[in-house]
């Protein structure tokens, strides 16, 4: 599974610049929902403080204070979706462990074969997986589950899930292309001589 971190970016065409933009977008918008939940817990947890207090609960002026109905929900729902904004600009970037001590070793033949292999495993894993998160959505919404406390429609979570993996799913393709083209021994020496003149 090496192949995932080592596959390089090649070309500068509309199409990749627009995907990079696109994973971005998604990772930046997920960092800021997280963000949004964070403070939602933060402002929960100084309610619920402030009104088990000894002193504090008994003043009228802070009768409404308290915590958020709801947050485990928001956080819940929240956390899920900013998880699948971020895979896209994670697999891009080739931020996913790996391990390639072995493969690292092998003739450029074994490597390529196994970069192919492996993202095309990946990009048949999300592509299942944005077309069953689909289908969930379309059961969710055709029951009308709702989340318990604040009546939230179930199947507005999975949008954002839908659209993190669709795009995740671009990635794989694009990624699939790329290892197609990969010349491991090739992309070694230039590498060993980037790092030494960052040195």
């Amino acid at each position: 599974m090496s192949s995932l971190a080592t596959v390089p970016k090649t070309g500068t065409g509309l199409m990749r610049r627009s995907l990079e933009t696109l994973c971005r977008v998604a990772a930046i918008s997920g960092g800021l929902l997280v963000a949004a939940l964070a403070l939602i817990t933060v402002v929960s947890i100084l309610g619920r403080w402030l009104a088990s207090a000894p002193v504090l609960s008994d003043l009228s002026l802070l009768d409404w204070m308290g915590p958020i109905t709801g947050n485990y929900e928001l956080v819940e729902m929240g956390t899920a979706i900013a998880v699948f904004l971020f895979l896209p600009y994670c697999h891009l970037r080739g931020g996913h462990v790996t391990v390639d001590l072995v493969v690292m070793h092998a003739p450029t033949i074994i490597q390529r074969g196994l970069a192919v292999v492996a993202e095309t495993l990946f990009l048949v894993v999300s592509g299942v997986m944005t077309w069953r998160l689909y289908h969930g959505l379309l059961d969710k919404r055709r029951y009308l589950e709702t989340s318990m406390l604040l009546d939230i429609p179930l199947w507005w979570g999975y949008i954002g899930g839908i659209v993190g993996l669709a795009l995740l799913t671009a990635v794989c393709l694009c990624r699939a292309t790329d290892a197609l083209a990969y010349e491991p021994r090739l992309q070694a020496p230039m590498q060993d001589s980037a790092d030494q003149g960052d040195l």
